[in-house]
């Protein structure tokens, strides 16, 4: 089981806003600090600071939801999140975010297929059904069940989903392998909508 720093966390929130894979809109990251205990990013925490959080703004959260340190008040999307650590002990890191691209495919209610080599290893990224209420039980166990059918896979690479109209969520071994499907999962949507342009011409 992975385990991270405050440290490294807050360095994985700076870089995916820096690199435009995710919004001021909207982003939840959290990771393992121990078997039972989570950091995790406070509510509105790209809006009112676009992730520039110092190490106190992280919350330190167990399993139940308590905060054991930090300041703010935990995000709406902390029961997914929770799910997947519960779900899947060999989880150690769950991004949300809202990367340009890939958002426009959440859209589109279709998986986004594995285009370029980068992404083959994961297979098609699946959308979580629109029905369905963003981080409530239903939701969280709706990830949970496509995580589960891919687990030989996801237990050593990650995978994801799209959330409908919405944007993306990452969960993985480590923090490393989150954010690395997340940057992959952008440049794939780039490229599909990109090579999409040039048969145009």
């Amino acid at each position: 089981m992975n385990t991270f720093s405050r440290e490294e966390v807050l360095d994985v929130c700076r870089l995916v806003y820096d690199r435009y894979l995710t919004n001021a809109a909207g982003s939840n990251f959290s990771a393992r600090a121990s078997a039972n205990t989570f950091y995790l990013t406070p509510t509105n925490n790209a809006k009112n600071n676009r992730l520039r959080m110092r190490a106190d703004d992280l919350l330190l959260v167990d399993e139940q939801g308590n905060i054991l340190d930090g300041h703010g008040e935990l995000s709406r999307s902390w029961p997914t999140h929770l799910k997947m650590y519960q779900e899947f002990d060999y989880v150690g890191a769950v991004i949300h975010a809202h990367p340009k691209m890939a958002t426009v495919f959440s859209c589109r209610e279709q998986p986004m297929e594995p285009f370029l080599d980068a992404m083959k290893k994961y297979g098609p990224i699946p959308v979580v059904p629109r029905h369905l209420k963003v981080d409530s039980p239903e939701f969280g166990q709706a990830i949970a069940d496509i995580f589960r059918a891919n687990e030989a896979s996801f237990c050593v690479n990650g995978h994801a989903v799209l959330y409908p109209f919405h944007g993306v969520l990452a969960a993985a071994p480590s923090l490393a392998d989150a954010y690395d499907l997340l940057e992959r999962m952008e440049f794939n949507a780039t490229a599909i909508l990109y090579s999409r342009i040039l048969e145009a011409f």
